[in-house]
């Protein structure tokens, strides 16, 4: 999975995702005209691996707030496999319901043509 991982994040970062044709369409963009969570995603991930968090921002702020989060844990699932017996963190139970409570808010702000909200859009 890492090597995966790893070989989708150099093409990635050589194939550019905004020039259009190297990826496909989002499919929820496509049917709706409306931006899913996710829209922005590979764009954003782009501009990380170049070094470019706030360009990363525009495209999609959520992914780039739980990018880190999601690295870490890789890295825990990582050293658990390998057979780590140290404690490693973990997120609290009561917090994870908040998840997907966020990422619904986030798709339905991103998508009010509200002043506040539009920044938000891919």
């Amino acid at each position: 999975m890492g090597a995966i991982a790893a070989a989708a994040a150099v093409r990635v970062y050589l194939v550019d995702p905004a020039q259009p044709g190297h990826y496909p369409t989002c499919p929820f963009r496509w049917a709706t005209s409306l931006d899913c969570p996710g829209c922005g995603t590979l764009r954003g991930l782009h501009q990380l691996l170049h070094g470019h968090p706030g360009a990363a921002a525009d495209y999609n702020l959520f992914f780039v707030v739980a990018a880190p989060m999601l690295v870490l844990g890789w890295a825990v699932a990582v050293a658990r496999a390998a057979g780590w017996r140290r404690p490693l963190p973990r997120v609290p139970a009561r917090l994870l319901p908040i998840i997907p409570v966020l990422v619904i808010a986030f798709w339905v702000l991103r998508n009010l043509p509200v002043p506040g909200c539009t920044w938000l859009a891919s």
